[in-house]
């Protein structure tokens, strides 16, 4: 193997190297602006793709050392009331709210509050 000029530590050469670096700008040409064509993309083409569908019944902020020490049997309170909606998430964004239900032996959620188009995408609160 072919042994390079300077020490025998490579580790050595890179924190040598390091000062002797220079950094320059970066210039990108300009971007065409693009003219939107006023034609949407149709909807049609993503129905198939699956996304995660999750509820939230509530959140509640604790120390990692309280986390850690939690065990069988200890009750989490959470900071949403018994009578509050709660947030049906997809991928983590609040798309509406509901209220708990139960279909024989399952849990369910009865939807009483789609969200707006607009706040799509902003985070649950």
């Amino acid at each position: 193997m072919a042994e390079t000029p300077g020490s025998e530590d490579p580790v050595q050469d890179q924190e040598e190297n390091k000062d002797k670096q220079t950094a320059y700008a970066v210039e990108f040409p300009a971007a065409a602006a693009s003219s939107p064509s006023g034609k949407k993309l149709p909807l049609q083409r993503f129905y198939d793709v699956n996304v995660t569908v999750s509820v939230e019944l509530g959140r509640v902020e604790m120390p990692i050392g309280e986390l850690l020490q939690l065990g069988e049997s200890v009750v989490v309170e959470l900071n949403r009331n018994v009578s509050e909606a709660v947030d049906i998430m997809a991928q983590g964004v609040r798309i509406a709210r509901g209220e708990v239900v139960v279909i024989e032996d399952r849990y369910a959620v009865r939807i009483t509050h789609l969200e707006d188009e607009d706040a799509l995408g902003e985070p649950a609160t």
